[in-house]
């Protein structure tokens, strides 16, 4: 199995690197991956704390510019790779490293090198961060688990009580008055329903709807804390699930945590997601560590 394309934090705070440490660890099923090292020298990419004086000059001591993608208020360098703004985008941070593994080896060559001989000196592990992720309302919090990450989508429903899966909606599309935490668009009702039972294990209510435009409806009325999007929604849609995802991040204020899920998966269709807004990108059949990253993604909001 190819090892994952391996990055080294310059700077940031304890708990700046222990969120980005366990995004690192979610997504460690996606293509491509990465993997956090300890050291300059066994880095193929180089994220910099581009506020903090001393991180910056070891990224310019290193020569390797071409090479990081700093996060901060600052201006970049010149001849950086990226700058993300805070506060940190840990998705946004994905992309961009999607984006050089592109840009530098070309969309053929994806797939990451070999990783190098261990080092004499042990590499220090980073520990990941909890996750809390709030309940539903009138439910009790349940306690948090340093074990989260390597949890299974049961695992994690035990977490949160049971919920039912009976919410409706008004034939003007208005919200029921039972809330909602996700809206899910598919042509497939087939698929809806299966989403709807996979988000129910994690403790979230959903509701499915099977075009562009009852979609619009729903989300003029309920804010919604997460919105997945399967990619062709069929001839009765007027829009398709790239355009929908674009006039959702164009026209909110405070866009919900977007998903595209589609059986097609390639680098290509992953980057006109992206270049659509999305947050994450879903392949069918969906695994269980999926669902987790975007429900990880919400970050308070």
């Amino acid at each position: 199995m190819p090892s994952s394309h391996r990055v080294c934090l310059l700077g940031f705070s304890d708990f700046e690197r222990r969120a980005l440490a366990l995004q690192f660890r979610l997504a460690a099923g996606r293509t491509p991956s990465y993997a956090l090292v300890a050291t300059i020298e066994e880095a193929r990419f180089l994220v910099v704390d581009g506020d903090a004086k001393s991180a910056v000059q070891r990224a310019l001591d290193s020569g390797r510019l071409a090479h990081c993608i700093f996060v901060g208020t600052s201006v970049a360098p010149k001849g950086a790779l990226a700058r993300l703004r805070r506060p940190i985008d840990a998705l946004s941070l994905l992309r961009e490293l999607d984006a050089a593994v592109i840009q530098l080896q070309g969309p053929a060559a994806l797939v990451p090198p070999p990783a190098p001989a261990p080092a004499a000196a042990p590499i220090v592990p980073i520990a990941p961060a909890r996750i809390t992720l709030r309940p539903p309302p009138r439910a009790t919090a349940a306690s948090a688990s340093d074990g989260l990450v390597d949890s299974q989508l049961s695992d994690l429903a035990e977490r949160f009580p049971d919920r039912s899966s009976s919410d409706g909606a008004n034939a003007d599309g208005k919200a029921a008055s039972v809330r909602c935490d996700a809206l899910l668009v598919d042509d497939s009702e087939i698929a809806l329903k299966f989403l709807e039972l996979k988000l129910g294990e994690l403790g979230l209510r959903s509701r499915g709807v099977t075009d562009s435009d009852a979609a619009l409806a729903q989300l003029a009325h309920h804010d919604f804390n997460y919105v997945f999007l399967d990619v062709e929604l069929g001839p009765a849609s007027k829009l398709d699930g790239l355009a929908l995802c674009r006039h959702i991040k164009r026209r909110s204020s405070r866009p919900p945590v977007i998903a595209m899920v589609s059986a097609h998966a390639t680098q290509t269709d992953r980057v006109r997601g992206s270049l659509a807004g999305c947050d994450a990108y879903l392949g069918k059949p969906l695994q269980p560590n999926d669902l987790l990253t975007v429900v990880g993604l919400r970050r308070g909001r």
